[in-house]
């Protein structure tokens, strides 16, 4: 099977944008023949992904999508992160209306980073129309189901009728509701969508490599083994999705969820410690570009984490 060109894309703003150097990185590594499409949500951040020099990575100006879909204004008294999420089907469709040639195309988080080709995920996609990501939760998260069935960090649109229909419909859905909060229905931000999708379309493909979309709330349920890259049920690691880490005022990273049982060891050691040394690295060269850059949205309670890293001498 010859893989269809494809594009991949994303969102971010200064905040985020060490994390998002990382993971565009990876990517650009692990699957150097596709586009990237970056939404920019701010001047830095733009100036930052085009300096990369690759032509390959193609920084996009919010201003550009609030052009070509002007309701976008009515939603800009959302909270910041919500306003964001509701970017994420307009996106997509705006780049393949600009780019015919693009016969897939696939979101990813920009807090995610690759280790391995994600080539078995597109093989495994094959002619679907539509791929989602199961987050699997181990039975400590199962409470967390009511964020829906499917993780929104990945999801993959091919470029047909059905592909398209659901990009349409998911852009409705979001500039219509999009907020940070569980909803009786299953709404909740961009994500409670998707648990629908599998009886409102056709040909929809549910994921099942267990080294797909790895995260704190998936973990405990795999075997790691250690490797370059580490295994995970026996098969690569191709992405790990590093949500809810942050750093505290010495410079530690902290999360709330840091305990992962077994995996422990190849989870802080080989997945864990390689990402926050590269993020470390990119925040660094940042700021002495860049010495104002925001730093990202710290929760309450930080210094009562759990440390996953501490700052190197």
């Amino acid at each position: 099977m010859s893989l269809p060109v494809r594009a991949y894309t994303t969102y971010f703003d200064q905040r985020y944008l060490a994390r998002a150097l990382v993971m565009l990185r990876s990517l650009r590594h692990h699957d150097p023949a596709a586009t990237i499409f970056p939404l920019c949500f701010d001047r830095v951040s733009v100036d930052m992904v085009a300096a990369l020099g690759d032509s390959g990575i193609v920084p996009v100006e919010p201003k550009i999508l609030a052009a070509v879909e002007p309701r976008l204004a009515g939603c800009a008294s959302r909270g910041r992160w919500e306003f964001y999420a509701t970017h994420k089907a307009i996106l997509p469709l705006h780049v393949q209306a600009q780019h015919p040639a693009i016969q897939a195309i696939a979101h990813i988080d920009a807090d995610t980073c690759f280790f391995s080709s994600p080539a078995p995920l597109f093989a495994a996609l094959d002619q679907a129309s539509i791929g989602l990501s199961p987050h699997r939760f181990s039975p400590a998260f199962a409470p967390a189901a009511l964020y829906g069935q499917f993780n929104a960090g990945f999801i993959y649109w091919r470029r047909d009728a059905t592909g398209l229909r659901c990009l349409e419909e998911y852009r409705e859905d979001c500039l219509a509701w999009c907020f940070n909060r569980t909803e009786p229905d299953g709404r909740y931000m961009n994500q409670g969508y998707l648990t629908a999708w599998p009886e409102r379309y056709q040909n929809v493909h549910i994921l099942r490599h267990p080294g797909a979309n790895l995260a704190y709330w998936n973990i405990a349920g795999h075997s790691l083994a250690p490797g370059v890259p580490p295994t995970v049920d026996g098969a690569p690691l191709i992405f790990y999705h590093f949500s809810n880490i942050h750093r505290d005022a010495a410079g530690n990273w902290r999360s709330p969820y840091a305990d992962f049982g077994l995996n422990q060891g190849v989870a802080i050691g080989q997945i864990y410690a390689p990402y926050l040394a590269a993020v470390d690295e990119a925040e660094t060269r940042l700021r002495s570009l860049v010495p104002w850059l925001a730093a990202p949205d710290a929760p309450s309670g930080l210094a009562s984490m759990p440390v996953i890293s501490r700052r190197c001498p």
